[in-house]
């Protein structure tokens, strides 16, 4: 209850044991299951954390029913849950274009987080894409930490110095030429990933 039903705020702050409910068996389990259910309906991206870890095939028809039409936070979360309960890839795309094209610099980051559990060719390449062109640094960081960890390196982008340097780099929005200098330093990081990871 505590988990998955408490207080957002701390939810939001200290985040939850999304495993707790695989303790539960027999009926509290179901019961559980069924509460998790109703909660993602409401709107509940933890509530598909657990739907995932429990492996719901009661929940699949349900996420695939709410897939395009919730808000972005639960997006992600159901459509990581079924990747995993189908162990499959076929839902990345939404991560993908969640990454691409969502306005919320916050949404984006968590996107490129997850995308390292799918490591597809697509997910490669839009990671590449955001570490080159996402106007925000923390996505940028994000995104080279999902490679990072993809290619078999420790997922921690300011122990590549000179990486870190370029994405880093700091622009006025309202100077075009500011913009472009920056995004120089960007493609820049990008190429020399790609050389580190070509190099291994």
């Amino acid at each position: 209850m505590e988990n998955f039903f408490g207080d957002p705020y701390m939810m939001w702050h200290d985040g939850i044991d999304s495993q707790s409910v695989c303790l539960l068996e027999g009926a509290e389990r179901d019961q559980a299951e069924s509460m998790l259910i109703e909660s993602m309906e409401a709107g509940s991206h933890y509530a598909a954390m657990g739907l995932r870890e429990l492996k719901s095939q009661r929940a699949i028809p349900i996420m695939k029913r709410l897939l395009g039409k919730v808000d972005s936070d639960l997006r992600i979360q159901i459509a990581v849950a079924l990747n995993v309960i189908e162990e499959t890839d076929e839902y990345t795309p939404h991560l993908i274009e969640i990454l691409q094209s969502n306005r919320s610099p916050y949404v984006r980051l968590r996107a490129a987080s997850v995308l390292r559990r799918f490591p597809t060719n697509d997910t490669i390449k839009a990671l590449f894409d955001s570490v080159s062109t996402d106007p925000d640094y923390l996505v940028r960081n994000h995104a080279s930490e999902s490679l990072l960890d993809i290619h078999g390196f420790k997922p921690v982008i300011s122990e590549h110095r000179e990486i870190f340097r370029l994405i880093c780099f700091e622009f006025d929005p309202k100077d075009k030429g500011s913009y472009h200098e920056a995004m120089k330093h960007y493609s820049r990081a990008a190429d020399l990933l790609k050389e580190l990871f070509e190099k291994k």
